[in-house]
């Protein structure tokens, strides 16, 4: 199980990851409350489920495994799990 913190940390890699390949008027801020979803996220669906990936591989990277952390219902939600790097590594912590 990770803790909040090294969930978030996770997620912070993920989003470098995500940075090296976008362009920079699309790059997101490592900040706990930068949305991710909706109309104030540069990120377009198909970014979102790259993070998530990255996020999948980096976890997996640190731990040896990772749990499936992608799932079609929640990524419409938009106070759901993936909202915010900090409402994702709740999701993380929870899950892994």
């Amino acid at each position: 199980m990770l803790s909040q913190e090294k969930a978030l940390e996770a997620v912070f890699t993920a989003i470098d990851e995500l940075n090296a390949q976008m362009p920079s008027d699309m790059q997101l801020q490592k900040s706990p409350d930068v949305s991710l979803t909706g109309d104030n996220s540069p990120l377009d669906s198909l970014a979102l489920i790259n993070l998530i990936v990255a996020l999948e591989e980096v976890i997996a990277r640190g731990h040896g495994s990772a749990p499936q952390l992608l799932d079609e219902e929640l990524l419409g939600e938009a106070e759901g799990p993936y909202a915010t790097p900090a409402s994702l590594a709740d999701y993380v912590a929870k899950a892994a």
